[in-house]
């Protein structure tokens, strides 16, 4: 009665094509995940680009832009639907082939006791449906291949074609930050109603800290792709997050083009966006918890050694306005306005 079943198990040692079907949002995005293990960013790509301009070969993170093939890209949702999917086809073949040995199997007498078989099938696992990730606050398109893609907050590579897009997506980026700071009171009133005031303010303030630092990561990517694009012969190679430091790359222009950041936008501007940039530093490499360090290189005199940074929606939003007047009158400057 097992030769069904041996046969079975032997077939499905080979590969089997099992239709899959993903889920997109409404939209038509399919969500996708970084396979990087530093990263894991969440993204979404227009299903027909992703069909037909996505090479299966070379896909790119828009966020760090690691490659791998388009098969190491499924979210974790997407990838436990495969493998439910998966299960569900090997037990119903499992199955089949034992229903189909039963049929042939008769009982047998012996003395005053008589065996048969039985095979009761298992529970089928049921097929867990990879839900459309939620929806992605800011859509790109790029300027080379027309690939559409999305992701939360900056993205900076095309998903089909590699392109660092990290000038056309600065003013996306910061368009996302004021977009989300427009909604923060409503967003406090349904979590304040939902799961308290305590839950509320501080998702309140994940949010704006969040964003502070999505401001300071935007304008890095801008001034890098600015910088190596520039045509200038021996210019020093930056260090690694030179551009989220603005003492030290505004030094490194001011060297190499001939104007520094205060140059652009003015000393208090300049003072006021940096106590930002520091509070963002603060808040990845200390906890926001003020130390010499922080007081030396931001002169804030609002805070004490040992408090804690406290960041506002209002001071995100004069942030943001800061950024891209700089940014802004870099493009000039360099002629890419």
């Amino acid at each position: 009665m097992f030769d069904d079943l041996i046969r079975e198990l032997k077939r499905l040692e080979q590969p089997t094509a099992v239709s899959i079907q993903l889920a997109l949002d409404e939209d038509g995005y399919l969500g996708r995940a970084c396979s990087h293990p530093e990263c894991g960013a969440a993204f979404k790509v227009e299903f027909s680009d992703w069909r037909d301009k996505v090479a299966d070969e070379a896909v790119h993170c828009p966020i760090c832009g690691f490659v791998a093939e388009a098969t190491e890209w499924n979210t974790p949702e997407q990838a436990e639907q495969i493998r439910s999917v998966a299960l569900r086809h090997v037990h119903g073949q499992l199955n089949a082939a034992m229903a189909r040995g039963l049929r042939r199997q008769k009982p047998k007498r012996q003395g005053f006791m008589t065996v048969s078989w039985s095979y009761k099938p298992g529970s089928t696992p049921a097929i867990v449906t990879a839900e459309a990730s939620e929806v992605m606050t800011q859509k790109s398109t790029c300027e080379v291949c027309g690939c559409r893609y999305a992701s939360v907050g900056a993205a900076f590579f095309c998903p089909a074609c590699g392109h660092n897009s990290a000038i056309s997506m600065f003013r996306g980026a910061v368009d996302t930050v004021r977009a989300t700071l427009a909604k923060l009171d409503e967003i406090k009133a349904v979590l304040e109603r939902d799961s308290g005031g305590d839950v509320a303010e501080d998702s309140a303030r994940h949010i704006c800290e969040n964003n502070l630092a999505r401001l300071v990561a935007a304008f890095q990517r801008f001034a890098e792709a600015h910088y190596d694009a520039l045509g200038v012969e021996a210019k020093p190679v930056p260090r690694r997050n030179l551009f989220q430091n603005l003492h030290e790359s505004s030094e490194v222009w001011r060297r190499v083009v001939g104007w520094s950041y205060e140059d652009l936008i003015g000393a208090n501007s300049l003072a006021r966006l940096q106590v930002y940039f520091q509070q963002r530093h603060a808040l990845s490499h200390n906890d926001g918890i003020v130390d010499e360090l922080y007081l030396q290189r931001s002169g804030d005199p609002t805070y004490g050694l040992g408090q804690r940074l406290v960041v506002r929606a209002g001071a995100v939003a004069d942030a943001a306005g800061l950024v891209t007047s700089l940014a802004e009158a870099m493009a000039a400057r360099l002629g890419d306005a």
